[in-house]
């Protein structure tokens, strides 16, 4: 499990969330400054983790282009996360901040498309609990994968198409985007 690909799973569900939480209106279709917190718990990398997040943001959603009802997302965020082993107290957190665009959509068949996307700023950085720093990315990031976008505008039934995702240009250095979750974790609060 990469840690970058969680990183946009939470960030496109936060998208979805504020899409639905969103009115439609002419150009663009949303607006929209979020703020919140996150708390949950899991035990995937063989010990117990609890987190808790608080990300804040700007979200834009623009209408499809040539008619096509494909939107096109925007979201610049800032995000924040502490990771804590529930049977030791140890602790180090993940923060964020950076702008995420959907660059192009193009129809590859149906309702599949190719979504080429950006990332740029400071995705993803890591701190251990006596506030080294252990990780940071910076730079850009250009990536593509086939979405099925289900023949609609709502984000929340859009599927990624499994093996089709791919960087297309890693300008600057992001090891964080290619680091193992479960083993950054089990380094530092195993």
């Amino acid at each position: 499990m990469r840690v970058f690909r969680s990183l946009v799973t939470a960030f496109l569900v936060l998208a979805c969330a504020i899409v639905g939480a969103g009115g439609a209106s002419a150009n663009p279709l949303v607006h929209e400054h979020y703020s919140g917190t996150d708390a949950f718990s899991f035990d995937d990398c063989g010990i117990p983790i609890d987190a808790v997040g608080t990300f804040s943001g700007l979200f834009i959603l623009k209408d499809g282009r040539a008619g096509d009802p494909t939107p096109y997302v925007l979201d610049n965020y800032d995000a924040t996360t502490v990771y804590t082993n529930s049977d030791t107290g140890a602790w180090f957190t993940i923060s964020g901040n950076g702008l995420y665009k959907d660059v192009r959509l193009i129809q590859v068949d149906g309702t599949v498309y190719r979504l080429d996307a950006m990332e740029v700023g400071r995705p993803f950085r890591v701190q251990d609990s006596q506030g080294n720093q252990v990780l940071v990315d910076r730079g850009r990031l250009l990536y593509t994968a086939l979405l099925d976008t289900q023949g609609d505008a709502d984000l929340s039934n859009d599927t990624f198409l499994e093996g089709t995702f791919e960087v297309l240009a890693d300008s600057g250095a992001h090891p964080g985007f290619y680091t193992d979750f479960c083993d950054l974790a089990t380094s530092l609060i195993g």
